[in-house]
């Protein structure tokens, strides 16, 4: 069933009215692509994951017009990186406005990306496709907040996003990659269940501290980066006077590892990021332009 809402048209499925097999979920899919093509064609949102090359290939058997691309955030995991250039040569590459993620880091961001000041996802991600109607292969399953937030259309940030994927299973997402014998990234055969950018200061500590171990370089270039943001700002004031919250930290290893264990120091009062932003919110002085968004990135598949 469909139902509006200010002006954006999204479609729900009742309890125990959505499609329950395979060629069931493939049928409604390729046919909630044939129903929304724009004149101008699909613009695909394409990371390399799993749920990425499943809509390509729907798009594929749906005969609509589209065109898929891939944002280089310039900190993917290089296994992915080689499987898209293989794979699909025909995806289009959107390299960074802002250059090297490590360099804008340590030279011109007045925060590190953080769970709660995650800019970094606004400046490499989201905006690419705009004024487009968008496919995502955002899935209900990844997440409590997808679940809530994401529907087969939805409004992404004022614009029109098709999801054909989004009550899509991970049992059934690689039973559609099995049946039509697509190529995916090698990673997945390692036991890695999501990909995405290495280091993501979304992820826990656990998984960020795993994926450090698998790339040690990266966990280098982070740390050299978050060192010298803590050296640029620690003593340049605000606007307004006050510190910046990097002069309370002793060291640039102390800051690297609040960022890195999202633990204070012993001689803070606060023990999570949380605690210490708190006079870094949308708007204030320290905060990049890009603090915030209306919806998660859907990206990390």
């Amino acid at each position: 069933m469909t139902e509006q809402r200010e002006g954006i048209v999204s479609t729900v499925w009742l309890d125990g009215f959505a499609p329950a097999t395979l060629d069931e979920r493939e049928a409604t899919a390729l046919a909630l692509l044939r129903e929304w093509e724009p004149d101008e064609g699909y613009y695909l949102a394409f990371s390399g994951g799993k749920d990425s090359i499943v809509v390509k290939h729907l798009l594929k058997l749906a005969g609509v017009r589209f065109d898929a691309h891939y944002n280089q955030t310039t900190i993917d995991p290089p296994e992915l990186v080689r499987y898209i250039r293989q794979h699909h040569p025909d995806v289009g590459w959107n390299l960074p406005k802002y250059g090297n993620m490590m360099h804008r880091v340590a030279t011109a961001a007045k925060v590190p990306p953080t769970r709660l000041m995650r800019w970094c996802c606004g400046e490499y991600k989201e905006r690419s496709g705009e004024g487009r109607v968008r496919v995502f292969g955002v899935r209900k399953a990844e997440s409590a907040s997808r679940a809530r937030r994401w529907n087969e259309v939805a409004d992404y940030n004022g614009q029109l996003v098709i999801c054909p994927i989004v009550h899509w299973s991970d049992d059934e997402v690689w039973a559609f990659i099995r049946k039509h014998a697509l190529p995916y990234c090698s990673l997945y055969d390692e036991g890695w269940t999501r990909l995405g950018c290495v280091g993501c200061p979304l992820a826990t500590p656990v998984m960020q501290a795993k994926e450090f171990a698998r790339w040690p370089a990266f966990e280098r270039n982070w740390k050299r980066a978050i060192v010298a943001n803590w050296e640029r700002w620690k003593d340049i004031p605000r606007e307004d006077g006050k510190p910046r919250y990097h002069a309370r930290f002793k060291s640039g290893e102390d800051f690297w590892q609040w960022w890195r264990t999202q633990r204070a120091p012993d001689y803070f009062h606060e023990d999570c990021q949380g605690g210490l932003l708190w006079t870094n919110q949308p708007g204030d002085e320290d905060s990049p332009a890009n603090t915030t968004t209306s919806q998660p990135a859907p990206e990390k598949s």
